[in-house]
This record gives C-alpha cells, structure tokens and sequence, in this order.
C-alpha cells in the first residue's frame, strides 16, 4: 500500500454535498489518502439550496460517509478543520463563529504560516450577482445543474463515437463568471480585500476554477471545486503551495481505481 502524503495544510471547496452530480465518492477518496495537519473546507460544501428544495432524498449514505471520513482524519492525524461559510451553506451564517465536533465554522480564516499570510473566504461576496441578485444566482444553479444533466448525456454519445470526455458545462460555467468577474471586479476586490486584512495572499472558492497566479504583490489561490474540476489545494511542510488534481491522483495510484 502506497504511503500517504503528509501535508500541513489542504483546502478543498465546493463540494455541493446534497447536489446532484456532486463528486462526494471522489472527495471521500482523496481525503481518506492524505494526511494533513490542517483542512480548510472552503465554503459550499454542504448545498443548503438543493437541500431545501429536495428534502431527505438528495441525503444519501455517501454524503454521512463524507463526515465519517473527516472524523477518521481527526482521529489518524489529530487535523484542526476549519469550515468557512460560503453562500450555498449560509444556513450556518446564523451559528458562525462557533466551534463544535472539534470543527470551526467561520465566515472568513486568517492563515498565517510566517512567510505568507492569506486572509481564506469563499469568495461569493465579491460576486455582484451572487451577493445583490440572489434570486438570478438560484436561477443560474438551475440552469447549471441542468446544463450538467445534458452534458452526461452528450458524453455518453461521444464515448460511443470514440471521442474523448468534455465539459461544455465547465467551459459555459467558466466563460459565464470570467464575465462576471470581469463586470464586478471580481479578483480586482478579492486583492483590494486582502491588503484591507494585512494579507499578502488570499484563498477562495466559489467560481469552481482552481487557481494560482499574483494580483500585483497579492498571492491569489482558488481551490476549484468537487463537481467538476476536483481540485484541491496543498502545502506542504516547506510552505510551498500547489494545485492537486484528482485525475492525475487517479492515473498514477491503482488505490483509486
């Protein structure tokens, strides 16, 4: 058996436990192959939204297992995990700051390792759509859900045709906030934030698109999400930062076939 990784910090966003095509099995997975000292779940990790519509049934034994994976985590390595509120769980806006099961749930983390200081939000705050037109953003988890359903479909047909497997619904999703945060400011906010917080970085979620670039002197890293790109984001004991990618976990360790 392949020894895990040890890391000091992962961050994983955007799980949407409770949505459909929510990759809960493959999140389980990764975590239940790493060790880390600390996990940060970004926001959106629990979907309060498909919840609320749906009731009990989107709630399966895969989601309970999910929990059960972070406790054994707590158990293996003794991991702080911090929970920070996005806006598809903000049913837990009316509890935060609190801690509880050894988790804390907080409406923003500041994360600082001495060489870097990130100030970790969701990052639906900063996103015009998603924090003044409330009722547009539901419409649009509508219409990404069912852009999903069709995008299963299509997929199967090229799989049949022997073409390979592409996401039309990552690539409108992705075009549709590149517009947004163009129009709002989107990164232009999330650096004027950081500084606002003494940070010289910043870590996000929200627009499901890992991420690892500079905003002027400001680190600005997205941890992706769990629908899709499964992505997560590690530091190792050095403090170097990257991007870990769910596929190339796959492709290179037969425990995940």
């Amino acid at each position: 058996m392949t020894e895990r990784p040890h890391y000091k910090t992962i961050v994983i966003s955007d799980v949407h436990l409770g949505a459909p095509f929510s990759k809960v099995e493959e999140v389980s997975r990764f975590l239940s192959s790493v060790d880390c000292d600390r996990l940060i779940m970004d926001g959106d990790i629990i979907d309060g939204w498909q919840l609320k519509n749906s009731g009990d049934e989107k709630w399966t034994s895969k989601q309970s297992n999910f929990f059960r994976v972070l406790l054994d985590l707590v158990e293996r390595c003794s991991t702080d995990i911090i929970y920070v509120v996005g806006n598809h769980d903000d049913f837990l806006y009316r509890i935060a700051p609190v801690k509880m099961f050894g988790m804390q749930i907080l409406n923003e983390y500041i994360l600082d390792d001495g060489d870097c200081k990130f100030v970790v939000i969701h990052g639906h705050a900063f996103d015009s759509i998603t924090s003044r037109l409330t009722f547009i953003a539901k419409l649009g988890d509508l219409a990404y859900n069912a852009l999903i359903r069709f995008n299963n479909i299509w997929n199967k047909t090229r799989m049949r045709q022997g073409k390979p497997y592409y996401s039309l619904s990552q690539v409108v999703k992705q075009k549709v906030k590149a517009a947004v945060s163009a129009l709002s400011g989107f990164e232009k906010d999330l650096e004027s934030y950081a500084r606002a917080r003494h940070c010289n970085g910043i870590i996000c979620g929200h627009i499901h698109h890992p991420e690892d670039k500079m905003l002027h002197e400001i680190r600005y890293l997205n941890a992706g999400d769990w629908v899709e790109s499964m992505t997560a984001l590690a530091e190792d004991m050095s403090g170097t930062w990257r991007i870990l990618r769910y596929a190339d976990m796959v492709s290179c360790n037969s425990e995940f076939r």
